[in-house]
């Protein structure tokens, strides 16, 4: 009897997971994917390694999978206004040539700005991320190009799964302070967990080079927004 009822709930469990992906585009492997991101981020990260950009069949590729976890955050962005904020805070001299090429009305402008940098924020500024870290990365690792950036984006992936399971609290103005604080805190941890023999050697080490990789997240930031800002302005000035 119990092996019947066993093989029962495999089957059901089976099929819901099959239901899950039709609807959604996210099945076992990515659920395995994002469970092992908190769960066992360093052995996610050998297996990587070791056996290929799938871990021979395992896991997702790392690169494809943080461009599915920051369209995940852009949605929770969208739910609270999405860019508007940042296009809304840009000096009239910027805004206001590409406004009049437009023809459109303001309001209409900066909601055509706004789904241009939903559209484009996440592939762009993952690629910034990415030449903001693996450089550090490397060096730190001494691995080569390909694996050294295919790490990157695992450490880039174990640091936000757990931010995800925020839902759209850090991008809310009461919870911004907080955020500020937690979320390189987060990124010390995903690199402590992941990194010791890799990236650093000692605790106070690991903890000092999370913070150097965290402040060039933010000049990568940065750097990124100015394509995705100006594209945006652009592709909203010519479409109708």
């Amino acid at each position: 009897m119990f092996p019947t009822v066993i093989c029962r709930s495999a089957l059901e469990r089976v099929l819901v997971l099959d239901y899950v992906e039709e609807a959604t585009g996210f099945g076992a492997i990515e659920w395995r994917t994002f469970r092992d991101l908190l769960v066992r981020p360093r052995a996610m990260l050998d297996a990587y390694l070791e056996s290929g950009p799938t871990a021979a069949g395992r896991y997702r590729r790392p690169m494809g999978f943080y461009i599915a976890l920051c369209g995940v955050l852009t949605f929770y962005l969208f739910l609270i206004g999405g860019f508007k904020g940042i296009i809304e805070a840009q000096p009239s001299e910027v805004v206001g040539p590409w406004l009049e090429r437009s023809g459109k009305s303001r309001e209409l402008f900066i909601s055509d700005v706004d789904g241009w940098m939903s559209l484009l924020g996440t592939p762009i500024l993952s690629v910034f991320y990415a030449l903001a870290c693996a450089p550090l990365l490397t060096w730190w690792s001494k691995l080569d190009r390909r694996r050294s950036f295919r790490a990157t984006f695992v450490l880039l992936n174990a640091w936000t799964a757990p931010i995800l399971l925020l839902g759209p609290l850090p991008y809310m103005a009461p919870f911004n302070a907080a955020a500020g604080l937690l979320l390189p805190l987060l990124l010390v941890v995903a690199f402590l967990r992941m990194g010791r023999g890799l990236w650093f050697q000692t605790q106070a080490g690991g903890v000092g080079k999370a913070m150097i990789l965290f402040a060039a997240l933010l000049v990568g930031s940065f750097l990124g927004m100015i394509p995705v800002l100006y594209l945006s302005l652009f592709g909203a000035s010519v479409a109708s």
